[in-house]
């Protein structure tokens, strides 16, 4: 098994020389046995091997035991831990979530913390053939297009461009549970995995033992089929791509399709350039259906001026050889600027309003522990000296620009944010700390490249805000 884990991820590139990667171990039988492979694989790949917990609050005592107990199986391997904990009841009751969906947000946020301002990290999750078999059928049953039914990637880029990596996309269940057992491996059984209050659990339980039970082999032909039809979507997304520039043109604060070519292209084509340009519009991808990609395309036969109302604000409109997309909160923001001065600070700290987030700051000497560094969303560590004398909170300006890497690499602010699919009511509202036209930080999401602190840092600059609800997602 570790031999075809080997080969697989040789096979999709997912490691370099002397890069970290960082294994998301719950404890379970899954994560566990990753842990174990990827340990015995990092020497023969050449690659460190760190563990992140998320602990979600969710089951008590039952949960910090297997907190617990992934501490003490790293220390038992040598393996740096890293701890999270969120509160995922509280996340899904303010965001009106089901406790699934809030547990998958939260835990990809702290995986995109870990890897945030580090160079060659790759994020392994355990994902292996049944889970995957079992996200095809729950695509397909949701009515997913596509791109649903190719199942997960086996290496896959985040918003706040983290890597992600599948090693055991191509093992059974079957084959981790032995892996374990030859390993004298014990593991942590989640009660909730036999609650079927959770639709994936009934898919588990239920659907898939059914199939496995009409043909043995059903789970690997679902992934054959899943294989083939990846083949196909890479070819139509190459398309796709080749056609984007003559047919999606960007605006200020608007996306317009060009109709004359839009209509010459293949349907399939098509209809994959205007669910491209509305989620870009709207941000996100969850609850635009074939129903509003299809409403938009419908505007192609009417007359100028007529349009339609869109998930997230979106208003889709027929114009004069063009459809335009814009998002309905657009420049309803009142702008903000605050300057703070490091000088002025009293007693090396600060507190202040911006927008609708409140500020607070303190300045103190650096220990050189790299360890100690926040993993928190809206709380982050800059060097003073690279800070200087100054600072400002502030919404976006022309001109602002954003540092990718050490080399030197610089994305406009704005180009920055439709690469992410920020829609732009979000762009206009969310705050920024700046050095001029130069974005820092970008509350809520990503810091700039040499933005945080090192080894060398003297002075620390911590600031924390509360009250933000943007995220760069």
């Amino acid at each position: 098994m570790v031999e075809q884990v080997k080969k697989y991820m040789e096979q999709w590139h997912m490691t370099e020389k002397g890069c970290t990667v960082v294994a998301g171990v719950s404890g379970g039988a899954d994560s566990v046995c990753l842990c174990l492979v990827l340990q015995e694989l990092s020497t023969q790949m050449d690659f460190s091997l760190e563990v992140i917990h998320v602990e979600h609050g969710i089951r008590g005592e039952e949960s910090r035991k297997d907190a617990a107990f992934v501490q003490e199986l790293c220390s038992k391997l040598g393996i740096s831990c890293h701890m999270v904990q969120v509160s995922v009841p509280g996340y899904a009751r303010e965001n009106h979530l089901g406790e699934e969906e809030a547990a998958r947000i939260l835990r990809y946020h702290a995986f995109a913390e870990i890897a945030e301002g580090r160079k060659n990290v790759r994020i392994a999750v355990a994902h292996h053939m049944e889970d995957n078999a079992e996200t095809m059928l729950f695509q397909l049953v949701r009515g997913s297009g596509l791109d649903g039914l190719c199942g997960m990637r086996p290496v896959r880029t985040g918003e706040q461009g983290e890597i992600y990596i599948r090693p055991f996309l191509t093992v059974s269940r079957g084959q981790i549970e032995a892996c374990l057992k030859e390993k004298g491996q014990d593991f942590c059984e989640d009660s909730t995995n036999s609650c079927e209050a959770y639709s994936r659990n009934r898919m588990r339980n239920r659907v898939i033992p059914e199939l496995s039970a009409i043909n043995r082999q059903a789970v690997s032909h679902i992934c054959d089929a899943m294989q083939q039809l990846s083949q196909l979507r890479d070819y139509l997304e190459e398309q796709t791509k080749a056609c984007a520039p003559q047919v999606i043109v960007h605006g200020k604060n608007e996306i317009a399709l060009d109709i004359e070519k839009l209509s010459v292209l293949p349907e399939a084509i098509r209809m994959r350039l205007i669910r491209e340009a509305l989620q870009e519009t709207a941000g996100a991808k969850k609850d635009i259906t074939s129903t509003h990609i299809e409403a938009v395309a419908g505007l192609m036969g009417k007359q100028t001026g007529k349009s339609i109302e869109l998930p997230y604000g979106v208003r889709a409109y027929r114009q004069y050889g063009g459809i335009v997309l814009t998002s309905a909160a657009v420049n309803a923001i009142e702008p903000v600027c605050v300057s703070v001065s490091l000088d002025l600070l009293s007693e090396g700290v600060f507190s202040l309003k911006a927008g609708d987030g409140c500020f607070q700051g303190r300045i103190f000497e650096f220990d050189g522990n790299m360890h100690k560094i926040p993993q928190k969303i809206y709380t982050k560590w800059f060097d003073c000296d690279m800070i200087k004398d100054s600072f400002t909170i502030r919404t976006r300006k022309p001109g602002d620009f954003f540092l990718l890497d050490s080399a030197g690499h610089h994305k406009k602010l704005e180009d920055y944010f439709v690469d992410r699919k920020v829609p732009a009511a979000q762009r206009d509202e969310c705050l920024l700390v700046t050095r001029g036209a130069e974005v820092l930080w970008i509350v809520g999401g990503r810091m700039a490249y040499g933005a945080g602190i090192s080894e060398q840092t003297k002075k620390v600059l911590e600031i924390t805000v509360k009250g933000r609800k943007y995220r760069e997602e």
